[in-house]
């Protein structure tokens, strides 16, 4: 893939998000390669998290405590790549729960092109933040509305779905699962903060 088909793609995934899927589907890259883009994806966004706390002071307190990970980029990259597999997966598996046909295969290509979709704003973000703070933090709340909204058109592209709406409803009941499972889960290790008496 040459720069200029990397920026074709990004308008294109912009414009016309399922056609963007199809065409990354269509390219048929081996699995060796998509994991590679993978390990390539997370340790940019790493490396960007380590810049921008460089860059911009940490807050101090109980806040300093959420900007802690962004100082270890490999544990940054490491805790993402999981993230993505994990979401590659749920888009599969639960897609296929309501009679898709997608592949994890095609999901992986799919949920680290959001990725690398996520990592050009997050590059805009840092540069705004130098000059236009107030638009930064604008441009982080429309990073997530696009992370939403790719991930509800990939998934409908992946799986041959047609109704967004109801992807999006599957997708919130899913999140609402899973954080239920994972504070279960480290309520039972005891990594679970202790509430205040």
């Amino acid at each position: 893939m040459t720069f200029d088909d990397f920026k074709a793609l990004v308008g294109e995934t912009l414009r016309d998000p399922q056609a963007a899927a199809a065409l990354l589907i269509g390219q048929g890259w081996p699995m060796q390669l998509r994991w590679m883009a993978l390990a390539l994806a997370v340790s940019l966004s790493g490396l960007l998290a380590y810049v921008s706390t460089l860059i911009f002071s940490v807050p101090e307190g109980e806040a300093a405590t959420v900007f802690t990970i962004s100082e270890q980029p490999l544990i940054l990259a490491g805790l993402q790549l999981v993230a993505i597999v994990l979401g590659a997966g749920l888009m599969t598996g639960i897609g296929r729960m309501f009679g898709g046909t997608g592949r994890f295969e095609d999901a992986l290509l799919l949920t680290v092109w959001i990725e690398v979709m996520l990592l050009i704003v997050q590059v805009i973000q840092i540069v705004l933040s130098l000059v236009l703070p107030a638009a930064a933090g604008i441009l982080g709340i429309l990073a997530i509305a696009m992370f939403l909204w790719l991930t509800v058109q990939f998934t409908k592209a992946l799986h041959g779905f047609t109704s967004g709406p109801k992807v999006l409803l599957v997708m919130f009941g899913t999140l609402l699962v899973m954080g239920f499972v994972l504070s279960f889960l480290m309520a039972a290790m005891g990594l679970m903060p202790e509430m205040p008496q």
